[in-house]
C-alpha cells in the first residue's frame, strides 16, 4: 500500500512537470498571432524595396536607341571638313593670284560665311530693295539658314552644322582632357553669355537704321566686297599683335574652362540666334515625376544649361538644339523633345529635319541666283591683289 501511494504521487508529480506554466502557455498563444502580423509587414517591406530598386534602376529609353552623338559628330565633322576644303581652295586661289601658284580651283562659296557682316546687308538689302549680292550672295544665304534653322529647330545651326563652333568645342574637349577645369559663378556666367546677345543687338540696329541701301550697294560693287571672306581670313592668317592676343585668350580660356568659349559668350550671330530660337515650336520637356534626378542631361548639355532642374518646358536663348540632354536621359519618358510642348519628336528626325532644311534653302538659293556670284575671274583677281 505505502509503494502503491508512492507510486502515485511519483506519476502526478511528473504530471505536473510535463503541464506548461502559464506564461509558456500566453506566449504559445501569441506566438502565431505575431507571426500572423510581421509576415505580412516582411512581405510589404520587401516589395517596397524592390520598387525603389526598380524605380532607381535606369529603364532605357528610345533615345538610347538612336547614336544622337555618333551622327552628330559626323554631320558637324563632314561641314567643318568642306568648310576647310573651301578655306583651301580661297588660299591657293589667293596666293594663284599672288604668281606664287599656276593652279587654282575657283572661287569657293562656303568660305562667304567668314563674312557675317556682309551677309547681314544683304540680308537687309534683300527685304528692303528686293535686291540680291551680284558678288557674294552666299554668306546672305548662309545667315538664312541660320535663321530658319533657329526659328524651326532652335539653335541647331550652332549644335549641328556651326563650323567655328565645331573647332571651338574641339579645344573644350582637349582642355578637359587636360585641366580639370575652372568654375565659373552661376551669376558671373549669366553676366557672360549676354556679351553676345549684346554685340548682336548692336550689329543688327547698327545695319538696319543707321546705314543706307545706297551705301551698302557702294559695296557690292567694290573690289573688297567680292573678297571680304579671303579679308577674314588673312587676319587670321597674318594676325596683328590685337587680334594674336585675342585669339590666344580666347583659345587659352576654352583651354582652361574646359568650355567654348567662343560660342557661348563671344559670337554675336549665336546671340541673334538665341533671340529668333525663342520663337520655335521645338522644346525640351522634363517629367519631374518620371525624372531620377541623376544629372546625365545637365552633364551632357555642351551650352552647360541646367536641364535637371527645369521646372516647364526649356525655352532658353542658349539651347542649341543639339539633344544631348535627352539622348543622355536614361529614365524612359523623364525628358523629351516635345513640338508645341505636346507632340513628342523622335531623336532621329532631328539630323534629317536639319540635313532637309539645309538641302531645302541651298536648292532655292541655287535657283534664285543666291549662291554663286556672278562676278568675273579678273575681277576676283583685282579685287585680291587689293588685298596686299
Amino acid at each position: 500500500m505505502p509503494n502503491e501511494m508512492k507510486d502515485a504521487q511519483q506519476q502526478n508529480a511528473e504530471a505536473e512537470s510535463a503541464r506548461p506554466t502559464r506564461r509558456e502557455t500566453v506566449v504559445a498563444q501569441q506566438a502565431p498571432a505575431a507571426t500572423e502580423v510581421s509576415m505580412p509587414g516582411t512581405m510589404t517591406a520587401i516589395a517596397e524595396s524592390a520598387d525603389e530598386t526598380e524605380a532607381a534602376q535606369p529603364v532605357p529609353s528610345t533615345a538610347r536607341r538612336f547614336p544622337l552623338h555618333r551622327v552628330r559628330n559626323a554631320l558637324r565633322i563632314t561641314v567643318l571638313a568642306l568648310f576647310l576644303v573651301d578655306c583651301a581652295r580661297l588660299i591657293i586661289l589667293f596666293y594663284a593670284n599672288q604668281g606664287a601658284l599656276g593652279f587654282d580651283f575657283g572661287r569657293p562659296q562656303l568660305t562667304a560665311g567668314l563674312s557675317p557682316l556682309g551677309g547681314l546687308c544683304d540680308l537687309f538689302m534683300l527685304f528692303k530693295l528686293g535686291m540680291v549680292d551680284p558678288v557674294l550672295p552666299a554668306s546672305m544665304t548662309i545667315i538664312i539658314l541660320g535663321i530658319v534653322l533657329s526659328l524651326l529647330l532652335k539653335r541647331s545651326f550652332c549644335g549641328w552644322m556651326c563650323p567655328i563652333g565645331t573647332i571651338f568645342d574641339g579645344f573644350g574637349f582637349i582642355g578637359r582632357k587636360i585641366f580639370h577645369g575652372i568654375h565659373i559663378a552661376p551669376r558671373v556666367d549669366e553676366w557672360l553669355r549676354m556679351i553676345k546677345v549684346i554685340i548682336g543687338a548692336i550689329i543688327l540696329i547698327l545695319v538696319a537704321v543707321p546705314i543706307p541701301a545706297w551705301i551698302i550697294y557702294q559695296f557690292w560693287i567694290g573690289p573688297y566686297w567680292a573678297v571680304s571672306d579671303m579679308a577674314v581670313l588673312l587676319v587670321f592668317l597674318r594676325p596683328g599683335v590685337v587680334i594674336a592676343v585675342v585669339a590666344l585668350v580666347v583659345l587659352g580660356s576654352s583651354l582652361l574652362l574646359n568650355r567654348n568659349v567662343w560660342c557661348e559668350y563671344l559670337c554675336p550671330l549665336g546671340g541673334i540666334y538665341g533671340i529668333v530660337s525663342l520663337a520655335s515650336p521645338v522644346t525640351v520637356k522634363r517629367d519631374a515625376c518620371a525624372c531620377i534626378d541623376c544629372g546625365a542631361c545637365t552633364k551632357a548639355c555642351p551650352m552647360h544649361i541646367d536641364v535637371a532642374h527645369a521646372e516647364k518646358a526649356l525655352r532658353n536663348t542658349e539651347c542649341n538644339g543639339c539633344m544631348e540632354c535627352v539622348a543622355a536621359c536614361p529614365k524612359k519618358d523623364a525628358l523629351q523633345a516635345r513640338l508645341f510642348r505636346k507632340k513628342r519628336i523622335p531623336l532621329a528626325a532631328f539630323p534629317i529635319a536639319v540635313i532637309a532644311i539645309w538641302l531645302i534653302v541651298w536648292v532655292v538659293a541655287l535657283a534664285t541666283g543666291a549662291w554663286f556670284g556672278v562676278a568675273s575671274s579678273s575681277w576676283i583677281s583685282y579685287a585680291l591683289s587689293t588685298l596686299v
